[in-house]
């Protein structure tokens, strides 16, 4: 079982770690690089599984719903810490709600149960982006953002694939082999992105950073488990849920705290903290995950 484990975990944080040692040297300009990945890559990934003949999107209604009430949990939670600790809920709360579901969250499904989670992996990749641009950005800016999250390249990938899967409509092979190929791209690549992304991020207030390290896991895990009770999830669901629970924040987190001005020191040491730890947190769920299996 360690083995196996480490088999899963160590592609995973070796890339991610070949990006921070190369950014941390090079220090090289990321924003065209993270652009592609949410502009064409991560749409390209979507759209070439949702059209697969193998797809049916209503199989992930109830995923979706469970990612969705992990997501709002944890950012309940957070703001009962937030406010015990004397930290800013608004800096506080979406490190705990937004993960890292695609740049670590969708190498971890597919490496430990393989490419029938590449599905699922992405539907909860939809359901972050949805909330993180909705929720997350008021939370952030204190202003609603409308339906701008309608706009981004990862929700149309999902319409006109949803449209597409709906309607039956076969694309042309070349077509769908240059979509595929596009979407191939993204797995290595959003790792060492992430790896890049994070020489960017210092430890700032790591009291903070601390917290939030040991309170996804902590509350992420719990949180899954129990909807994996309530919900009718498959096995294989319920084990990615699990997986999702653990995940620490996400690198967009520092992004918008700091375009928006919310604390950013303090959000980029909770979600530098936050990834380290997951080496160990990540690990200990998996073995939990694998055994059960």
């Amino acid at each position: 079982m360690i083995q196996q484990v480490a088999a899963i975990v160590a592609p995973l944080f070796l890339i991610v770690g070949v990006g921070y040692f190369y950014g941390a040297r090079v220090r090289p300009e990321m924003k065209i690089t993270n652009q592609l990945i949410m502009d064409i890559f991560m749409p390209a990934l979507i759209l070439s599984v949702m059209i697969r003949d193998d797809f049916f999107p209503r199989q992930y209604f109830a995923l979706m719903l469970g990612g969705a009430l992990v997501m709002l949990g944890s950012g309940v939670v957070a703001a009962v810490v937030a406010r015990g600790c004397g930290f800013n809920w608004r800096s506080f709360v979406p490190p705990a709600m937004f993960s890292n579901w695609a740049n670590l969250g969708i190498p971890l499904y597919v490496l430990s149960l393989g490419d029938a989670a590449l599905g699922a992996g992405i539907m909860l990749v939809v359901v972050g982006n949805i909330l993180c641009f909705s929720i997350g950005t008021y939370i952030y800016s204190g202003k609603l953002s409308g339906f701008d999250v309608i706009k981004t390249p990862i929700i149309v990938a999902v319409i006109i694939g949803a449209l597409l899967n709906f309607m039956s409509v076969q694309i042309p092979g070349p077509i769908n082999q240059t979509i595929t190929m596009l979407g191939q791209v993204v797995i290595p690549l959003m790792l060492f992105s992430l790896g890049v992304r994070l020489t960017y991020v210092s430890w700032g207030d790591s009291s903070a950073g601390l917290v939030m390290a040991v309170l996804c896991p902590l509350v992420g895990v719990p949180l899954a488990w129990i909807v994996c009770q309530i919900l009718p999830l498959s096995s294989l669901h319920q084990s990615i849920l699990l997986l999702f629970g653990v995940l620490p924040p996400a690198v967009v987190n520092f992004m918008l705290a700091e375009q928006y001005q919310t604390d950013p020191e303090r959000v980029a040491s909770m979600v530098l903290i936050g990834n380290l730890f997951a080496i160990v947190s990540i690990p200990l769920v998996l073995f939990f995950v694998l055994g059960a299996g």
